[in-house]
């Protein structure tokens, strides 16, 4: 089993991606941040996290995405602000088809939201720090993958489980 962490749009908030970081340790495999940290791409977080550039990061040295391969599977991690993720997720169907992923992390509009379209897994952890959306708690979400089976789980900042945002997916 493949254990990842995903948290986005903390917007300056580092303390929180440092207590992340120290209750995860050793109880993830990887730590994503879906992108707008506001954070320098030199910081001491990103020895842990793996981040992307969100619309509010303006540090050059922070990539627009990245894909993970686990084993035989692809993970795509992207913003979202130039896919229009507000309105679909075509675009990152688009770019996730061309990277051969399986699965897309993606943060920008704060809400949290886990949901499979052309056997594709979109997974948005929500905002750490400013939530949108129907549910408005700070949450990030944990990704177990175990064979083909995917279960998302939803957690607040205090680390208090939404149980009402977890899904299961076949992939």
């Amino acid at each position: 089993m493949v254990r990842i962490l995903a948290v986005s749009d903390s917007h300056g908030r580092k303390d929180i991606l440092n207590e992340l970081a120290e209750r995860y340790v050793n109880k993830v495999d990887y730590f994503v941040h879906c992108g707008d940290s506001e954070l320098e791409s030199s910081d001491l977080i990103w020895e842990i996290m793996t981040t992307v550039r969100g619309n509010c990061d303006y540090d050059p040295g922070l990539k627009d995405s990245f894909v993970l391969t686990i084993g035989d599977r692809k993970i795509l991690t992207l913003h979202g602000h130039h896919h229009a993720v507000k309105t679909s997720n075509e675009k990152m169907k688009q770019e996730a088809k061309q990277n051969g992923a399986s699965v897309v992390f993606y943060g920008h509009s704060h809400v949290p939201v886990a949901e499979q379209e052309d056997g594709i897994v979109f997974i948005n952890p929500g905002s750490i720090s400013q939530p949108r959306g129907p549910i408005r708690e700070k949450t990030y979400c944990i990704v177990d993958i175990e064979n083909n089976r995917l279960a998302v789980s939803y957690y607040t900042d205090q680390h208090k489980a939404v149980a009402a945002l977890n899904q299961s997916f076949f992939i």
